[in-house]
Parts: structure tokens; C-alpha cells; sequence
């Protein structure tokens, strides 16, 4: 692998790795959350999955709008 395309690897990865930080932090903080909102874990679990499984649709959506 080129120095180019290490450096590009790795900006890669990086952008990656921040992108889908949001969603990993959740994990640590889905009790208090739920605590906070007066729900249970799985109510909120289920609130971040279907967040999860409808962003490809939306980007199709939009995507196509666009």
C-alpha cells in the first residue's frame, strides 16, 4: 500500500470510527436515558433500532429528491 493510500486508509477509518461514535455512546447511557424519560430500556432500545434501520430509507428518499 502507497503512503497515499495509507493516509487515505486511515482518513477513512477515522471518519468512520466518529460517524458511528453517537451511536456506540448510547449503548453506556440507554438506562439513564430511560430513567430520564420515565421509559424502560427496551422501549428506548427500540427507539434507537428503528432510528437505525429507517436512516437507509430516508437516504434513499431524500437521496432521490435531491
Amino acid at each position: 500500500m502507497g503512503s497515499a493510500a495509507r493516509r487515505t486508509f486511515i482518513a477513512s477509518f477515522l471518519g468512520w470510527t466518529l460517524d458511528a461514535f453517537d451511536f456506540f455512546l448510547l449503548t453506556f447511557v440507554i438506562a439513564r436515558i430511560a430513567t430520564s424519560f420515565e421509559k424502560t430500556v427496551a422501549e428506548v432500545a427500540f427507539a434507537i433500532t428503528l432510528t437505525l434501520m429507517c436512516r437507509p430509507l430516508g437516504a434513499l428518499l431524500f437521496g432521490w429528491i435531491a
